[in-house]
């Protein structure tokens, strides 16, 4: 859908770099600058933390507008989001980087400040490769807080993209 804004996870960047490499589908990667260049296509700022330093994390490098850091609103919906869902700290115990809860906060802080949007012209989606059938996960808490999630492919098919 043209009026989508992607909040994307890093197992479906890290899921586009390996199953889409640049060289050989350069049409994912163009279709994916075109939505970062259009504003649709966000990511907490934790996310770009779980990045190895490989093409991938070239490829995020000069992107500061695709990484939306921590505001009071976010901090204050990632307390509630581990008060009620703790198992979404897993990472943050082996002390590496842990974006899920705040993909789900950023897309609660978006949709939050658009909900006055009459026509609701602009849908946020949580891009994750994460099982949608596991309650502990990406897509389970999001849904409780309204919020849609889809795969890369979901994606492409939303888009309309053929490749």
């Amino acid at each position: 859908m043209k009026n989508s804004t992607y909040i994307i996870d890093a197992s479906s960047l890290i899921e586009m770099k390996d199953k889409y490499p640049e060289e050989t589908f350069p049409g994912v990667w163009k279709k994916m600058e075109e939505l970062y260049k259009q504003g649709r296509l966000l990511a907490p700022f934790e996310v770009r933390e779980e990045l190895l330093d490989d093409e991938l994390k070239i490829w995020v490098k000069n992107k500061k507008k695709m990484f939306i850091s921590p505001d009071d609103k976010q901090i204050k919906l990632v307390k509630e989001i581990l008060l009620n869902y703790p198992f979404l700290a897993k990472s943050e115990k082996l002390g590496g980087p842990n974006a899920d809860p705040w993909l789900i906060a950023l897309a609660v802080k978006l949709k939050d400040e658009n909900q006055d949007d009459l026509f609701c012209r602009n849908k946020y989606i949580i891009v994750t490769e994460e099982s949608k059938a596991k309650k502990t996960r990406i897509p389970a808490v999001a849904k409780n807080y309204g919020i849609d999630s889809i795969s890369l492919k979901e994606l492409f098919k939303n888009e309309g993209w053929k490749f």
